[in-house]
Formats: C-alpha cells, sequence, structure tokens
C-alpha cells in the first residue's frame, strides 16, 4: 500500500474559508423575503453539497486502510468541524423561516377551526344543526344567508308556538266558563234532587219504621214459641243424660267387681315380686348383676301397679 502523508479532500480551507466569509453573513430580516430565504437555502445547499463530497471522499480514502483510514477520518472531522458552524448558522436561518410559517399556519388553523365551531355553534342557537364540515364547506355570504334564513325559521316558529299557545289558554279559559256554568245548573239540580231524596227518605224510614215494629212482633211471638220448645228439649236430653250417666256408672262398677279378683291377684304378684329375695355374692361381676335384676323386679312390679290402676 502506498503511504501518503497528506490526506486530499476536494475542499480546501481556502475554499472552506471563502464560503465562511460569503455564507456566515447570510440572514433573514423578514420572513416574507424569498430572496434572502433563497440565498440562504443555496448557500446551504452548496456547503452541505461539499460536505457530502468529503464523506464520499472519505470513505473511497478509508478503503485503502485501517491506518488510513483513521487519518483520513481526522481529516474530515477537521474539516467537519469548519462547515459545521456554516452549515448550523444557514441551517438555522432557513429554521427562522420554516418555524414562523409552521407558527402562522398554527395560528391560521386555530383561527379557521374556531370560525368553524362558531358557525356551528350560531346555527344552532336557532335550531339547525350542521356537521364542522359542513360549516367549513360554507363561504361567509352562504353562511350569512344559511344564518339569516335559520333566524328566520326560528322567529317565525316561536312566533307559531306563541300563538297556538295563546290560542290554547283562550279555548282553556272559554272551557273554563262553561264548566262553572255547568257546575252551577247542576248545583241546582243536585239541590233539587237533594230535596226530593229527603222527601222519600223520609216516606221510607217511616214505611222501614212500621215494618219494623211488625217484624219485631212476629220475631218476640216466634222467640216465645221457640223458647218454650228449647226449654222441653232441654228437659229430656238432661233427663237423657243422667239416665245415660247412671247406667254407665253401673256397668263400670259391674266391670270393676269383675276386674277385682284379677287385680288383687296381680297387686299380690307385686309384693312377692318386690320381696323376692336376693343370694349373698362375692364376684362383683355377680353383684352387679344381681343388682340389675333387681332394679328391673321394681320396675316390672311398679309397671304392675300402674296397669292395675288403669284398669
Amino acid at each position: 500500500m502506498m503511504e501518503q502523508s497528506v490526506v486530499e479532500y476536494n475542499v480546501t480551507d481556502a475554499a472552506i474559508a471563502e464560503m465562511e466569509a460569503i455564507y456566515m453573513g447570510l440572514s433573514i430580516d423578514d420572513i416574507e423575503n424569498k430572496e434572502q430565504f433563497d440565498s440562504v437555502h443555496s448557500a446551504r445547499m452548496v456547503v452541505k453539497g461539499k460536505r457530502v463530497e468529503v464523506e464520499k471522499r472519505r470513505k473511497e480514502l478509508k478503503s485503502d486502510a485501517i491506518a488510513w483510514g483513521k487519518k483520513v477520518d481526522s481529516e474530515a472531522k477537521r474539516i467537519f468541524g469548519k462547515l459545521e458552524p456554516i452549515e448550523t448558522h444557514l441551517q438555522d436561518e432557513e429554521n427562522k423561516v420554516i418555524n414562523e410559517q409552521k407558527r402562522i399556519k398554527a395560528e391560521a388553523d386555530e383561527a379557521e377551526r374556531k370560525m368553524i365551531q362558531e358557525r356551528v355553534d350560531d346555527l344552532f342557537l336557532f335550531n339547525v344543526v350542521v356537521s364542522l364540515f359542513d360549516a367549513a364547506s360554507l363561504t361567509d355570504a352562504e353562511y350569512a344567508d344559511a344564518l339569516d334564513q335559520a333566524a328566520e325559521a326560528y322567529h317565525a316558529e316561536h312566533n307559531r308556538k306563541a300563538k297556538k299557545d295563546a290560542d290554547r289558554k283562550a279555548e282553556a279559559a272559554r272551557l273554563e266558563l262553561i264548566r262553572l256554568e255547568q257546575e252551577a245548573a247542576q248545583t241546582r239540580i243536585d239541590a233539587e234532587n237533594n230535596r226530593l231524596a229527603g222527601e222519600r227518605a223520609a216516606l221510607e224510614a217511616e214505611k222501614k219504621a212500621e215494618q219494623e215494629r211488625k217484624n219485631r212482633e212476629a220475631f218476640e211471638a216466634r222467640a216465645k214459641i221457640n223458647a218454650e220448645v228449647e226449654a222441653k228439649e232441654k228437659a229430656n236430653r238432661e233427663e237423657r243424660e243422667a239416665k245415660d250417666l247412671a247406667d254407665a256408672e253401673k256397668a263400670e262398677r259391674v266391670r270393676q267387681e269383675s276386674l277385682r279378683p284379677d287385680k288383687e291377684k296381680l297387686g299380690a304378684f307385686a309384693k312377692a315380686l318386690l320381696n323376692i329375695p336376693g343370694p349373698n355374692l362375692t364376684d362383683v361381676k355377680a353383684q352387679e348383676c344381681l343388682a340389675w335384676a333387681l332394679r328391673e323386679i321394681q320396675r316390672v312390679a311398679g309397671q304392675i301397679e300402674d296397669d292395675i290402676a288403669d284398669m
């Protein structure tokens, strides 16, 4: 590989110094000045072109060897360091215009948005609903005409409703007057009907009182007869019940007399059970068995006595 002591690029320091002297003095004083903007933009593109040439040449030189590449990179970096302030200055000058144009466009967009929303809101006040797209598509003259028509229709409808409401109230007042007159007439009719009803009620009350008197006399006569019949039936019932009771008592005495020998025998048997003596035992198990047997004998004897009492 051939060694080179100097890295050469197409862009010389003299050329950079010349660009710096010319381009660093460029500026944009008025965002509306297209000539200034074009000059700055053209100058930036020249500087950018030189930087691209250097980058392209750097890659060509660097491909020969790593060491030579490092040297190439170092020289390119040195040149970039000189070119960057110039390019940055020119980019900043361009950005003045670009950013200001963005701001102006944003303000215009916001103003247009507010205008469209105001159109929608104004028309809505008159009960007209339009989309944002439709509101934006109207010219100022079309919007003014639409707003006038909406207002005219709104007020016409308002007046129509007001007249309808007034007519309704007048009709309601007329109907109320008729109702009051009908109520007065009905009151007179009701008073006459009440008078006639009172006379009929008095007559009916007199008839009812006479009928109640007759009913009461008939009831008292029937009640007297019924009392006599009931008294006789009660005496006969009591006589039969007394006879039935005497017969039942006699039958029970006969039954008990017939049972007496058996009761006496069962009673004697129960006493005999209770008097059964227990054997003398020494074994604990045998004593427990005897104690259980005696308890059972007492229980059986007691059950026999209970059964005798229930016979």
